[in-house]
């Protein structure tokens, strides 16, 4: 018998956001999702797992580890716990004492297949539910091989959700929204085509579903309540080891339109007044891609805007993007601390590999630039790319001694995502299981490469030492590439080198001042000695096995 149909304001869901331990700014997608659903006149409630601790150790910790932020302690500086019990177990008892009607499930791959045994946990509750995010959207076909999900939702969720939810609440299919797949008979899947894309100046997010501690993080050495913004949606460049060219390729195969697409200057101000007025924060967190890909006088455009605000602020984008007047007027207005993407120091893989068109020589005169400006501001790696060697991550490393001034490094692993062109490349040289799940960018390498490339173990090593060898004199070298190894003695030298590191170069802040090392050109740029020409390593057979073409 079918159950009469509820009102809207007895309608319950719960959205369900899987996280990576300690990965404390709050979700975008999910504040959107509590407007959305919340004006739609639903019942919204959020179960999220950031603070769980049994599962994998993530970036946070391990970014400390390495050398890559300063220390910090979660319950002393934020103010926040973690939660020691059964996550698995919590997740039934909330969705026992909530009753929701249907379970909203916001993903990346990282933390899909917690998102998995999550769905396990209440599988016997029949309870409907939807999968969105990147992972569904770039791999829906694999999702689905779990029996637990449903149903996924590919493309963007603000124009899927409201539908999936109106539609159990009246009874209606389930299977014939636009953007939903789902199975269809045995190793078939619906594939709906994806709705027209959002217009983003109308997506607003709602925070209240948050804890309050959850909005601390630190910064620089420094702890703010932080709120997350978005002033523009994807990404202009394609980058082979990102997903976000995905995401504008689906969106231009269907025939939806441009993923790429920015806010307006005066709905962005409306917006940041609506988050000072609700949360008041001390510190906003733009997530674009790239910030300062924009035209010049958007960039001129939103510092006249944003002396309103003048709240410090972070930013990502890269360092071909900046000029003098535009860093000096960010500063003015109270940017606080810019991540800039290089990922890689030798020119020819990064143009043919990677596709990112800048010339090394271009890049270190950009961090001048950058360096002049008086913005504090990291530079983040990825090494154990798909064909690297030893000596390509050492080109990284001469690169990075040419920069002047940066205040930290991010050494990210290379993550092998579903929907990036890197992943499709080390697939079809046998170095990875096509079925293969991330974890996340921090992990060890999923990789097995044969030599002369990098192997997992000395992936590894390299992240543990790759910031003290772009700071300490090359006499150093041959104690830091000890401290590579594992052993009581490795353990030794990297122990000594670490606290020399973080006494010195890290230190306390982003404002204090640095102690740079005698002889040794990290962290300044000696111009005689600066990177500008990387050698040549990649035979021709190499650049076919790695290239987009190939794909």
């Amino acid at each position: 018998m079918t159950p009469p149909i509820k009102d809207k304001s007895e309608f319950r869901v719960l959205i369900v956001y899987p996280n990576l331990y300690m990965m404390l700014v709050p979700s975008l997608a999910v504040a959107i999702f509590t407007r959305l659903l919340k004006s739609e006149g639903f019942q919204v409630e959020l179960f999220e797992t950031t603070r769980y601790e049994d599962w994998e150790t993530a970036s946070p910790a391990n970014r400390v580890k390495y050398m890559q932020a300063r220390k910090f302690d979660y319950e002393k500086d934020l103010g926040i716990t973690s939660r020691r019990g059964d996550m698995f177990a919590d997740f039934r008892r909330r969705v026992l004492e909530y009753k929701p009607d249907v379970l909203i499930v916001s993903a990346v791959e990282d933390v899909f297949l917690q998102s998995v045994k999550l769905l396990e946990a209440i599988e016997d509750l029949n309870i409907p539910h939807l999968m969105g995010g990147v992972f569904p959207t770039a791999a829906g076909d694999r999702c689905l091989e779990f029996p637990v999900v449903q149903r996924v939702a590919r493309g963007e969720g603000e124009a899927i959700i409201a539908e999936f939810c109106e539609r159990v609440r009246t009874h209606g299919d389930l299977d014939d929204i636009p953007g939903v797949w789902s199975r269809e008979g045995v190793g078939k899947v619906r594939k709906n085509p994806s709705p027209p894309l959002v217009n983003i100046n109308l997506m607003r997010p709602d925070f209240s579903l948050f804890e309050s501690e959850r909005f601390y993080r630190p910064m620089g050495g420094r702890v703010f309540k932080t709120v997350p913004v978005e002033t523009y949606r994807g990404c202009p460049y394609a980058c082979t080891f990102c997903n976000s060219p995905m995401q504008r390729s689906v969106a231009k195969d269907e025939g939806v339109g441009n993923f790429l697409r920015r806010k307006t200057i005066a709905n962005l101000r409306d917006e940041l007044a609506e988050i000072r007025d609700t949360v008041n924060p001390e510190f906003i967190y733009f997530v674009d891609d790239s910030f300062l890909a924009r035209p010049k006088q958007e960039i001129f455009d939103f510092c006249d805007m944003y002396e309103e605000f003048k709240l410090p602020f972070w930013f990502n984008t890269r360092p071909e993007n900046c000029e003098a007047d535009t860093m000096k007027r960010l500063k003015e207005v109270g940017c606080y601390r810019i991540s800039f993407g290089v990922e890689c120091g030798n020119e020819e893989y990064r143009r043919k590999v990677l596709l990112r068109y800048v010339s090394n020589e271009s890049v270190i005169n950009s961090f001048h630039t950058i360096a002049d400006s008086g913005i504090p501001f990291s530079v983040n790696l990825i090494i154990g790319f798909p064909g690297e060697t030893r000596e390509l991550v050492m080109d990284t490393v001469e690169l990075v001694r040419s920069f002047a001034g940066y205040d930290t490094l991010t050494v990210s692993i290379f993550t092998p995502y579903h929907g990036t062109n890197l992943r499709a490349a080390a697939v079809r040289n046998g170095w990875l299981d096509p079925a293969t799940i991330t974890k996340h960018t921090t992990s060890k390498s999923l990789l097995n490469m044969p030599k002369p490339y990098l192997s997992s173990d000395d992936i590894d090593g390299l992240v543990k030492v790759l910031p003290l060898y772009c700071y300490f004199p090359k006499s150093d070298w041959s104690a830091l590439r000890q401290a590579e190894e594992s052993g009581e003695k490795a353990e030794e030298i990297l122990a000594y080198y670490q606290d020399v590191y973080r006494r010195d170069f890290l230190r306390e802040n982003q404002d204090a001042a640095k102690v740079l090392v005698e002889s040794a050109t990290g962290c300044r740029t000696n111009p005689k000695d600066a990177f500008y020409f990387s050698p040549k390593r990649l035979s021709e057979v190499e650049i076919r096995m790695l290239s987009v073409q190939a794909s």
